[in-house]
């Protein structure tokens, strides 16, 4: 997934964290802080001290932060971890943080971000789908309208 910027839903009402599927049309909003909405929208080199600390942590006990997943649990609810490298070359360790955390982790870190079949199909909008092709037809046709 790549990170296409942070979008308000509607006004005062809150962020989102706009992720596209790397080589696909699976789109999905991370819902973010103000803090965080702030970090991940930042055009410099604005990086959290905590991302630094935490990767330096990582670092000591002989591990590396391998990538950063996002998830649904059972309920549907949104969830992510900062995956580790382990002992075992085909395992990681999942370190559970909240979505908008890993993102600015990801970010701060330059790591990849990794989004779940689950997450997708609960929460991703398919803009291959015939009916966002339909609706994309129409606001198309809107804007051709607009003198």
């Amino acid at each position: 997934m790549a990170l296409m910027g942070v979008r308000s839903t509607a006004p005062d009402s809150g962020l989102v964290a706009v992720l596209m599927e790397d080589g696909g049309p699976g789109v999905i909003a991370v819902p973010v802080g103000a803090r965080d909405g702030l970090l991940l929208s930042a055009t410099d080199d604005l990086r959290p001290s905590w991302a630094a600390f935490f990767a330096a942590c990582v670092d000591a006990i002989g591990s590396a932060v391998l990538r950063v997943v996002l998830d649904v649990d059972a309920d549907g609810v949104m969830c992510a971890t900062a995956e580790l490298d382990a002992e075992n070359p085909t395992q990681s360790t999942p370190v559970p943080c909240t979505p908008s955390d890993a993102l600015v982790l990801a970010t701060a870190l330059s790591l990849p971000i990794h989004a779940t079949g689950a997450l997708l199909r609960l929460r991703g909008i398919d803009l291959e789908e015939e009916a966002m092709q339909h609706r994309l037809g129409q606001w198309r046709q809107v804007l051709n309208d607009v003198p």
